[in-house]
């Protein structure tokens, strides 16, 4: 097994999940900063 594949694999997954999960971890924050 190739480890650069691996790796190049993890690090496409992590750059997809932060763009994917950022836009709605900032709604998330709002809601509870406008809660307090």
């Amino acid at each position: 097994e190739d480890p650069h594949i691996i790796t190049g694999q993890i690090s496409t997954v992590t750059y997809l999940m932060y763009y994917i999960l950022n836009p709605l971890l900032a709604k998330y924050w709002d809601t509870l900063i406008f809660k307090i």
